[in-house]
């Protein structure tokens, strides 16, 4: 009997001290709940676009705004501390009201060339080789000067004419910058380089890559760049190569006409076959009209140099 009892005791001992563990597990599971049901929904300030931020911008106060939102709304590497994104560069573009995160800023060194380039300057590359390239010693950031070297259409060489000075170099092949202060043997093996000019000079350089020689010369960071002006680009016309037989020197026929017609003087008589009219000969005393390439007797037709 006494053994019963001392079973029964027990046994009703270990249900309540189980019962108080149950309780007490229940409480503190949904005390954590709580917590975090808490902490999900707890406003948090965050920095979203007040406007759409178009790419490769620099980003102002005035595009930015901050807003209150749950916690479980906030995407985990939103941005927080607008310090973090004014004077950064939107790197895509950001709707308006989109959270901002750091994946979608960045700085000039992790965006491309555009951002790089000063306000109205434009990006043209051209072809170098280990000559023309000063072998391979020019960096990204280096200032040069462009040489260029027109084709040989006489005796005497043609004058090389230094067109452009103190352009920046903006790549070397595809490299905007060098990890180091040695390039490596595939950058200094590079076979274009990108040069920073402004719209005309961008015309002149096209120009001058397409029709003659070019080279760069690299220039001294010590050196002010307005220190030597750009000259001009000179070509040898086809007129300069020798003719086929002794000929006298004598103003063209285009310019004695011209004369003729200031002067108020009868017109030479051109040479066989140019400003005659088809089946007649025009009197050395009739007038000749000039009209851009053409000229004409009065009443006769035209005629084409």
């Amino acid at each position: 009997m006494v053994a019963t009892m001392n079973a029964r005791r027990t046994t009703l001992i270990v249900a309540v001290v189980l019962a108080l563990g149950t309780g007490w597990l229940t409480l503190t599971y949904l005390s954590n709940l709580q917590r975090q049901t808490n902490a999900n929904t707890a406003p948090v300030l965050v920095i979203v676009a007040a406007q759409e931020i178009p790419p490769r911008v620099p980003i102002t106060a005035a595009m930015l705004a901050r807003v209150s939102r749950p916690t479980s709304a906030v995407d985990p590497n939103a941005i927080t501390d607008p310090k973090q994104v004014l004077g950064a560069l939107s790197l895509i573009t950001i709707p308006a009201g989109a959270s901002v995160t750091s994946s979608m800023i960045g700085h000039p060194s992790d965006v491309g060339l555009p951002v790089r380039m000063a306000r109205g300057m434009r990006a043209v590359s051209v072809q170098i080789d280990k000559v023309k390239g000063i072998s391979g010693l020019v960096q990204p950031g280096d200032r040069v000067d462009i040489i260029a070297q027109p084709p040989k259409s006489s005796a005497a060489p043609p004058p090389a004419s230094t067109i452009l000075r103190g352009v920046r170099v903006l790549a070397i092949g595809d490299s905007l910058e060098y990890s180091s202060a040695t390039p490596s043997p595939q950058e200094a093996n590079a076979t274009t380089v990108t040069l920073e000019v402004t719209p005309k000079q961008a015309d002149l350089l096209v120009m001058a890559d397409l029709n003659t020689t070019l080279r760069l010369a690299l220039r001294s960071p010590k050196e002010p760049l307005n220190s030597e002006p750009a000259e001009a680009l000179h070509f040898e016309g086809p007129d300069s190569a020798p003719a086929a037989a002794p000929v006298a020197a004598a103003p063209s026929t285009d310019s004695a006409l011209l004369r003729a017609l200031i002067q108020n003087t009868p017109a030479p008589q051109p040479a066989s076959g140019r400003g005659q009219s088809s089946g007649s000969n025009a009197p050395e005393s009739s007038v000749r009209v000039i009209d851009g390439d053409h000229y004409a007797s009065a009443g006769g037709s035209g005629q084409s140099q």
